[in-house]
């Protein structure tokens, strides 16, 4: 790649320099398309001397490799020698400067070689990976001469550069200085400058160019075009009239700022709220008449209190720049910086003109990007490096007792002021040529005296260089409050922002302004809080009011958050679709159905940008998908419809825990921790609500319409969370007391269903269902005497069908035709409760009764079907195994009660056990039944009666009938044979080895019905055991999912009930049938006051937990105390005691003692 030429705003002569890049890996690495094993490399070529175009060189680098904007500039110099490192000195490279770079999305900057510090950072880079598997996210930059490369190496470069392949390079140690060097193989990027001179060092100016430029990699216009920069932050020296106002002088506009007067003294400026880094003006003239300035310089300061400096040409003599303007009306004139500028404040002073002065302007820049250098070790060279840097602005950190010139800077500025020049002249000598000593010591006087941008770092010291690097660009930044907030949370320091920064915001005099930069920066700060999981910053914001969740979060937001997080390694998904991902994850996860989300109605709609509804739900909901539990919960306490939320998060993370694999076990348990939480929260504000509002009130929580979660109720939520707690509240058992199951006073009965009571009922009344006319069919207690009492009718039929002979006649006669009709009917009632939809049938294959009744009415109407084909023997057995169903089905009936309703479940969670130990049984069974075969009946041919002898002696021998004749041969109807021949033609052999037979008897005996029966006994009782702990709250749960179901149904029974099902079906064809639902119905108002009182109660719940979580902090803390004291009391005591047994015992001597 070849670069063009560039423009400086000095007005330089034209500089061209030659750019190449290419790829290269290491010997022994990885050749593949793996990005982390290939090292990507730019060969810089300015043989002619002149200045590099750094800037361009940047640029260029951006669009090549495509890098990202880092968050931090580390610059790691030091000793270009391989020197000895001490061990506190590595782990201050391993554990401190790379972490911090992969915490922060920094770029390590080195001088490249494979000597000194740059080799020890590079090691460091390839130790952190293998550690943590994150190394490889570190964009590791070396800048070194190309012309001190080993020539074998300069060779594999130029022919990948040629031939764009990745030569192989071989890493061989240096020899000596006269050794051409290597490249640092764990680095990821180089800069290669190729200056034509054989010295090392020549690369530096570049460097130290390059780390300034690369602040301005990623500019972009500053506002004043796109008008996010207001009309009150541009200023200027006066106005000619109304229509030349200063809020004209935007890029592009149809009008220009022009001034009452055309002198020197004219200026425009624009406060840009926060300090960015300003690298360039772009101006035109007047659009409507031929006037433009054609000079002007640029004026900035950080601070309204600051001076104004002017934008100079970056040499020593530090010469003012005036800027070429304008040629005429419309055309745009760009001006580049020679270096960017750190500025809040920017004035652009017109010194020439066409006619008069009229002109329109736009900034380009970037954010602030922080720089930071590191020394360690080193030589004269980076003496020079540092203390240059320090005058410059960019803070260093001196790594003490690394050595030579660490060392000196060390002692330098400790020592300030208490030691003599002496001293560190003395110290130089040992580094430092003769002749060069008085220079060096200027630049170290000079850069002492710069306390705020020297940093002294000691490995052995408790402080980790992490935070010394924090500190040190705190430090430096100390008036960019943007930038100092960013930096704390860039390195998770809340306490930082919390008691430093915004406590010292309170102290000062310009807080208008200082709370917009906090503003402005906060903005993307929150996005990274959000999508890095920091809680603590997140809240922090939030409750100072730096950010305004309503204005922040719209749904580009929403969908950035999503890809940048949940969906960050699925490359299919992108900002068009991921709302719909979202949407089926929470849909899968709690089978809730949502047409869309956000909901229509979530989204409102305000000039270009379309901001959240209730801003708290969606986060929550992104913070449970992504497992923040933390943030969750703090969403979850500022937001509303608390039970609702608590009680998805519940089953958001049951689920996620059900699909965890036993090697996601520490997961598992953790994420079954979590839903207990969120199921405790429900219930805490359901029994808030309950003890302080009306009695009225918690019905309307508990059966209010939520649109926002798939139009369920609260109950309906706790019900697919599993949550029976919940439903065991006394507020939900009283609501299902007085005003369902009984009543159903005050729910949402649909005109449909009004209408197919007024329809259906007569023919019920005529045939015989008003026997039971004292019980109102249309509540769910009603429904359920009825259709109880029909089903016993029914078993009673059926059972008269089976025991009787009518199976026996040719066609279906009498009472066994009425008991198909009957039975269909029944079958006709459970493709209703089937539904039509997938989310309908997958709900109904959830509930376990359902087996059941597909199992008796799939066997009932085959059965019938062999019935009618005149199968009449298979058709009684299928009919008896459907009428066992039928039976077994009546337990249901008993979950009512509230004595018979546990024992059920009871009985269900025994059959699960029962299969487990049939599983183990069958093993132990299946392996003596074939050694007892194999060993008494050797010469058996019919293998079909083997396999059925296998199973079927040991299964009875459980229960007590042991066979022993027939193992003996002892039976008194025994006909065997011994002979080969006749067992072969068919007869009974005789037992042989019966010895052994009855040894294999007796184990078998032994583990089956001594060790595997009390094994089942034993998980009998358990299972008793824990579903009586809790046997209220087992029945209460069941009593309510009975109510829902025939809340549900139609108010006919079987065999009735088909007419219902001819009226729905009808009405269904027709489009204008509504099911009924169990909700409470509320006006606006009542639904408002609800909303406002659910959350009142959450608040009140959170307030008195952390009181709570205060008092027993308190407590804890005053036992400590009291611990500490008695403990400090009981040494003293002891003390005393053993001082005077020994004082005791000095005075009681052999020749003193008492008689």
């Amino acid at each position: 790649m070849d670069a063009g030429p560039s423009q400086t705003g000095s007005g330089h002569a034209v500089q061209t320099q030659i750019f190449k890049f290419g790829k290269f890996t290491y010997g022994g690495e990885k050749r593949s398309n793996d990005e982390h094993k290939t090292h990507k490399f730019v060969k810089v070529i300015n043989k002619d001397g002149d200045k590099l175009d750094v800037k361009k060189l940047v640029q260029a680098i951006k669009t090549k490799w495509d890098l990202k904007r880092p968050n931090l500039v580390i610059s790691v110099t030091g000793g270009a020698w391989d020197f000895p490192m001490n061990r506190h000195v590595r782990e201050v490279f391993r554990k401190g400067i790379v972490e911090a770079a992969d915490s922060t999305n920094a770029v390590i900057i080195t001088g490249g070689t494979n000597v000194g510090v740059m080799k020890y950072t590079g090691t460091a880079v390839k130790d952190y990976k293998m550690a943590t598997g994150k190394g490889k996210k570190i964009v590791t930059l070396g800048i070194a001469t190309w012309d001190k490369l080993r020539d074998d190496i300069k060779k594999g470069l130029n022919g990948a550069i040629s031939s764009n392949t990745q030569p192989e390079l071989t890493i061989q140690p240096p020899k000596g200085e006269e050794e051409n060097g290597t490249l640092e193989p764990n680095h990821s990027h180089f800069i290669l400058v190729e200056h034509g001179k054989m010295e090392w060092g020549a690369d530096v100016p570049v460097r130290a160019e390059f780390e300034k430029q690369i602040k301005a990699m990623h500019e972009q216009p500053l506002g004043l075009q796109d008008k996010k920069v207001q009309d009150s932050q541009i200023n200027c020296s006066s106005t000619k009239h109304a229509t030349c106002n200063h809020s004209k002088a935007r890029l592009n506009n149809d009008s220009a700022w022009t001034p009452d007067s055309s002198d020197k003294n004219q200026w425009i400026e624009v406060d840009l709220g926060v300090t960015k880094l300003v690298s360039e003006v772009v101006t035109q003239g007047n659009p409507n008449e031929d006037k433009w300035v054609t000079k002007y310089t640029v004026q900035y300061k950080v601070e309204k209190r600051d001076e104004w400096k002017f934008v100079t040409d970056d040499t020593e003599q530090n010469k003012i720049l005036k800027f070429p303007g304008n040629s005429n009306r419309n055309s745009k004139q760009r001006n580049i910086f020679p270096v960017p500028i750190r500025a809040s404040f920017v004035r652009l002073v017109p010194t020439e003109w066409r006619t008069n002065i009229s002109m329109r302007f736009e900034l380009r820049g970037s954010d602030d990007l922080p720089v930071v250098c590191i020394l360690v070790e080193g030589g004269p060279n980076s003496i020079q490096q540092s203390c240059e840097a320090v005058e410059k602005g960019t803070p260093v950190v001196v790594v003490a007792n690394s050595g030579r010139a660490s060392d000196v800077l060390a002692y330098a500025f400790q020592e300030a002021g208490e030691k003599s020049d002496d001293d560190i002249e003395n110290r130089l000598k040992t580094i430092i040529k003769e002749d060069e000593i008085a220079e060096s010591k200027k630049l170290i006087k000079k850069a002492v005296h710069h306390s705020n941008m020297l940093n002294i770092y000691d490995a052995k010291s408790n402080i980790e260089i992490d935070h010394m690097i924090l500190q040190a660009l705190m430090k430096a930044n100390i008036t960019n409050i943007g930038l100092q907030v960013t930096l704390a949370q860039t390195w998770n320091r809340i306490d930082i922002v919390k008691d430093e920064i915004f406590r010292s915001l309170g102290e000062t005099t310009d807080w208008e302004r200082y709370n917009r930069e906090i503003k402005e920066t906060i903005s993307g700060n929150f996005h990274q809080a959000l999508i890095k999981n920091q809680e603590g910053f997140v809240k922090l914001y939030l409750d100072n009011g730096v950010v305004i969740l309503e204005n922040f979060i719209t749904l580009d937001e929403l969908k950035k958050l999503y890809v940048e997080t949940k969906f960050k390694e699925d490359e299919r998904v992108n900002e068009q679709n991921v709302l719909e991902k979202v949407r089926r994850e929470i849909e899968d996860l709690t089978t809730l159905h949502f047409e869309r989300y956000p909901l229509s109605s979530n989204v409102k709609d305000v000039g270009l940008h379309n901001y959240l509804q209730d801003p708290y739900r969606h986060l929550f909901i992104f913070a449970i998908l992504n497992d923040f539990e933390e943030m969750a919960e703090y969403f979850w306490e500022e937001g509303q419809e608390h039970i609702a939320s608590a009680l998805v998060a519940s089953k958001i993370y049951r689920s996620q825990a059900h699909m965890m694999t036993a090697t996601y076990k520490e997961k598992r348990e953790r994420f079954k921790k979590i839903e207990k939480k969120y199921d405790d929260l429900a219930y805490e504000v359901l029994d808030a609500c309950e003890s302080q509002s009306e009695k009225s009130d918690s019905p309307n929580i508990v059966l209010r319409n939520l649109p926002n979660w798939g139009r369920k109720t609260c109950l309906d939520l706790a019900e697919i969370s599993g949550n029976r707690n919940f439903i065991a509240h006394s507020a939900v058992q009283t609501l299902l007391d007085e005003e369902i199951w009984s009543t159903r006073d005050g729910l949402n009965d649909t005109k449909a269903e009004k209408k197919e009571e007024c329809c259906c009922i007569p023919y019920g009344r005529f045939i015989i269902f008003y026997i039971w006319s004292c019980l109102d069919v249309r509540t769910p207690k009603g429904r359920f005497c009825h259709n109880a009492a029909f089903y016993i009718m029914f078993l009673a039929l059926f059972t008269y069908v089976m025991i009787s002979d009518q199976l026996s006649n040719r066609w279906p006669a009498g009472w066994e035709c009425f008991l198909i009709v009957w039975g269909i009917t029944f079958v006709t009632e459970e493709i209703r409760q089937m539904g039509i939809t997938i989310k309908e049938m997958k709900e109904y294959i959830l509930n376990q009764w359902n087996w059941i009744d597909i199992y008796m009415l799939t066997s009932f109407v085959l059965g019938v079907i062999l019935r009618l084909v005149n199968h009449r023997h298979e058709a009684r057995i299928i009919l008896a195994f459907s009428i066992f169903g039928f039976y077994f089905r009546l337990f249901h009936k008993l979950t009512f009660s509230k004595y018979t309703g546990p024992k059920v479940l009871m009985i269900g969670q025994m059959l699960i056990d029962l299969a487990v130990f049939m599983v183990i049984l069958l093993i132990v069974l299946t392996g003596y039944g074939v050694a007892v075969q194999s060993v008494l009946y050797p010469h058996v041919t019919d293998h079909w009666n083997v396999f059925k002898e296998i199973l079927y002696r040991p299964y009875f021998q459980i229960y007590g009938e042991l066979f022993l004749e027939d193992i003996q041969g002892t039976a008194d109807d025994c006909a065997c044979s011994k002979n080969e021949t006749a067992i072969s033609l068919g007869a009974t052999p005789c037992p042989q080895n019966t010895g052994w037979g009855i040894v294999f008897l007796a184990l078998y005996m032994v583990f089956s019905n001594v060790l595997l029966l009390n094994l089942l006994i034993a998980m009998f009782s358990h299972t008793f055991d824990k579903v009586e702990e809790e046997n209220d709250v087992h029945w209460k749960f069941l009593r309510y999912s009975l109510t829902k179901e025939y809340f549900n149904r139609p108010f006919l029974a079987p065999p009735l009930i088909i007419l219902v099902h001819i009226y729905r079906l009808t009405r269904f064809c027709l489009g204008n049938w509504t099911p009924a639902v169990m909700v409470r119905k509320l006006s606006e108002e009542d639904d408002a006051r609800t909303i406002k009182m659910e959350q009142r109660c959450a608040y009140e719940n959170i307030l008195s937990k952390r009181r709570k979580q205060r008092q027993d902090a308190s407590l804890r803390s005053r036992l400590e105390e009291l611990d500490c004291s008695l403990r400090s009391r009981f040494h003293e005591l002891d003390k005393n005691l053993k001082e005077l047994k020994t004082h005791m015992s000095s005075n009681i001597s052999p020749g003193n003692g008492t008689s």
